[in-house]
């Protein structure tokens, strides 16, 4: 008798991940209430202090924000909150005393991976769009004067609302995939938080930078969005998002699915040299 295939494996994984998660753990304690609490004291802190400026008497300077310049902080902080909360829950699941009953439960390995990356980025695309509406419906009734052109159904606001989103989804995907890489989930977080805030960024100061910066995964990601940056997305707006989760997909299945296939055909292979030498 066969066992469960690979979708009722992951419908288990997600179910099980739910089940380890619920309560006071640390996605619910930490991760999630950072998530939102990260962006929106930036943000609105940021545009209190840039209100109070532009309403004093003679000293209206500040230039006026527009929509596509509204949500850079939900980008910047939501995104990699839940990244590396992916990275570190796939991270630890070889150690602790519930490792061997994972490995019981789920005999194929990226079943769970593949589950986790589901839990994890639908709760990190859930989050983000919630922030989205948030801080762009907020902005301009509360700010007025600098954030009065923030509008939520102009085109800029609609691209946020679901580029965003498929973003942070497709992030987590990376961040399962470095807490298989790499061993030590602390040391698979830093990874993460080193190429997304340090290594891309200082990619333009390498020989030929700014070509191999073009292809940096995470800045095309944020430019695909619609934020306004100096950086030029490499392949078009829609084609650099698609470009990412296409290294969001292939940075998966190096870490997760390559080294099983990896271990199969070895075992394979042992097999048949041993049943030959038996022969």
């Amino acid at each position: 008798m066969s066992g469960p295939g690979p979708v009722t494996l992951v419908c288990r994984g997600v179910a099980a991940e739910w089940t380890r998660t619920a309560g006071r753990g640390f996605l619910w304690t930490v991760a999630v209430p950072l998530t939102f609490a990260l962006p929106l004291v930036v943000t609105f802190g940021i545009a209190a202090v840039a209100e109070r400026l532009a309403t004093l008497p003679g000293q209206r300077f500040v230039a006026p924000v527009s929509t596509v310049n509204s949500v850079y902080w939900v980008m910047t902080f939501s995104v990699s909150v839940m990244m590396v909360t992916a990275a570190y829950a796939h991270g630890t699941q070889r150690r602790g005393r519930t490792s061997d009953l994972s490995t019981f439960l789920f005999p194929r390995a990226w079943t769970v991976a593949l589950a986790r990356w589901i839990y994890y980025g639908v709760i990190a695309a859930i989050s983000t769009l919630a922030l989205l509406v948030i801080v762009m419906v907020t902005l301009p009734h509360q700010f007025p004067e600098l954030y009065g052109a923030v509008d939520i159904t102009d085109s800029a606001g609609i691209r946020f609302l679901w580029t965003v989103p498929v973003y942070a989804f497709a992030a987590c995907g990376v961040g399962i995939a470095a807490g298989s890489l790499v061993r030590a989930p602390s040391a698979a977080v830093a990874v993460l938080l080193f190429w997304v805030y340090v290594a891309e960024s200082a990619m333009n100061l390498l020989p030929h930078g700014f070509t191999v910066q073009a292809y940096a995964p995470f800045l095309n990601a944020v430019a695909a969005t619609g934020q306004q940056v100096a950086f030029q997305p490499r392949f078009g707006r829609n084609g650099s998002l698609l470009y990412f989760i296409l290294v969001a997909v292939t940075l998966f299945l190096a870490a997760v699915v390559l080294p099983i296939l990896i271990r199969r055909i070895s075992g394979l292979r042992r097999t048949a040299v041993t049943e030959s030498g038996g022969s």
